[in-house]
C-alpha cells in the first residue's frame, strides 16, 4: 500500500514535519517508491 503526502520538511529526526495525506496510490507499487532528494530552496 502506497499513500501519498506533502509535508513542509524532514526532522534531523527522519520524521515528516507538518504532512498532510493526499490518498493512496493505486498505480504505485511499494517496492518501487524510494525516498525523494531535497530540493534545493530558492
Amino acid at each position: 500500500m502506497v499513500a501519498e503526502v506533502k509535508f513542509a520538511e524532514w526532522t534531523s529526526k527522519g520524521e515528516l514535519r507538518q504532512p498532510v495525506y493526499l490518498g493512496l496510490r493505486t498505480d504505485k507499487n511499494a517496492k518501487d517508491v524510494v525516498r525523494e532528494r531535497e530540493r534545493p530552496r530558492r
